[in-house]
């Protein structure tokens, strides 16, 4: 048997897969295996297992378990307000919207896991000639792990380098996608692979190379990261931290969504509130009791949460087309109100009411209130809100005004992304501690 190494890459090593029972791709429940010498991990028995491992690992990381990146995003992006619950990693600074350096560091491990059993699998199986179909798989999920990685860390580590500029986890993932859509034999996995890289190459700033891959994936497509409603560390934790079972950790009151879900009624912000609980389980500093409103885009602690899809494509394409021809703005609308469109009013009955715009920059801050509609709640708006600022996009873009409702959101700054934890920084000689 080879040795075992210390550090997150040895973590990984000894990861020995089991799987989601809601088993994405393979499209069967899979049962834990038990251990696995590491010399037989790759062969034919044991390759879903570890396709399946990535994927297990990349549930934890967005939206399972303790904090999933997903509602820790949300909090700070404000898509949620906080309910005062410190459950689930939730301390008064994070509701605040701060990430204080060297944190979260089993969500960076899990996210880490991720990607590395996705790219070992792939050198495994290309040892050992397993089929195609496998291949593929392993270049998708590493794919996806790198784009999750590259969202929410602006810097990158890599099996034990330095630190590394974060645009490092874009490119190994483009990379993954490319490969995964050369494997592909259907469309609809050719499809997956596409919309991924779609969505990184809007990262890369190639504009062009993204709305191609995007024009290519149809305006129904869905595809899904699956949770386990039986298992604590793969449930949705969004839908789980909020049912009231015991918990009510956070409330759509104060968001965006809270109002414009009242005026329109776009399903895509639907929420509800219960007259016999009207607050959160908890009294959040500074504010006190928060007054409960629950999200209604998960309604089960097993519900999917999608990782890319057809109304984002459109999206891509629009914000393609503003970043290279802004001229052609109306282009970019006709392409927003197109995802609009798709959706029935709960109040009236009718397709949403389109977006107007009389410049560029106007159809800007529409694409990117459009998005935060269409990607609420999972894990994609506090990654938009960074993009946007590095790339200096144009158009308004306004926050809830949390400050104005407690000193909690005033007492530190906003974070923008994760800092790599503690945890990689003891164990990895090549990257520094922090300090001050």
């Amino acid at each position: 048997m080879s040795t075992r190494h210390s550090g997150l890459v040895g973590r990984a090593r000894s990861l020995f897969v089991g799987a989601v029972a809601v088993a994405l791709l393979a499209g069967c429940e899979v049962t834990n295996p038990g251990p696995v010498q590491d010399e037989f991990l790759g062969d034919g028995p044991s390759q879903q297992g570890m396709v399946n491992g990535s994927i297990r690992k990349l549930a934890e990381a967005l939206n399972g378990g303790q904090a999933g990146l997903a509602i820790v995003g949300g909090i700070v992006s404000r898509e949620i307000f906080p309910g005062g619950n410190t459950n689930y990693n939730l301390s008064p600074v994070v509701q605040g919207g701060h990430i204080i350096p060297g944190s979260f560091g089993p969500q960076f491990e899990q996210a880490q896991q991720a990607r590395f059993i996705a790219e070992e699998s792939v050198r495994r199986f290309t040892a050992k000639g397993a089929a195609p179909d496998l291949l593929y798989q392993a270049n998708l999920w590493a794919g996806y792990a790198y784009r999750v990685l590259g969202e929410h860390w602006c810097q990158a580590v890599i099996d034990g380098s330095a630190l590394q500029p974060g645009r490092v986890y874009f490119e190994r993932g483009q990379a993954a996608f490319t490969e995964a859509i050369r494997l592909a034999n259907t469309d609809a996995k050719r499809q997956a692979a596409q919309a991924g890289r779609a969505q990184i190459r809007l990262w890369l700033g190639d504009f062009a190379g993204a709305a191609t891959d995007a024009l290519t994936v149809p305006a129904a497509f869905r595809f899904d990261l699956g949770f386990d409603a039986t298992d604590f560390n793969t449930q949705n934790v969004i839908q789980s931290a909020n049912a009231n079972l015991p918990y009510r950790s956070y409330s759509v009151h104060f968001t965006f969504q809270r109002d414009y879900y009242t005026q329109t009624g776009d399903p895509r912000a639907e929420w509800v509130v219960d007259p016999a609980i009207p607050f959160a389980n908890s009294s959040l500093q500074g504010f006190g009791q928060v007054p409960w409103s629950n999200q209604r885009k998960y309604r089960g602690p097993g519900d999917p949460m999608r990782l890319a899809g057809g109304p984002e494509m459109l999206l891509i394409r629009a914000e393609a087309i503003l970043a290279q021809t802004p001229a052609q703005w109306q282009q970019a609308l006709a392409l927003v109100n197109q995802v609009r469109a798709a959706n029935v009013s709960r109040t009236n009955g009718q397709p949403l009411a389109p977006w107007t715009a009389a410049s560029a920059d106007e159809t800007w801050a529409r694409l990117k209130r459009e998005r935060a509609i269409e990607l609420w709640l999972e894990g994609r708006h506090w990654g938009d809100q960074r993009r946007w600022a590095d790339q200096k996009s144009p158009g308004a873009f306004a926050l809830p005004n949390y400050e104005a409702l407690s000193s909690l959101f005033r007492a530190n700054p906003r974070s923008s992304c994760m800092d790599v934890p503690d945890s990689e920084r003891n164990a990895n000689p090549n990257v520094p501690e922090v300090t001050g």
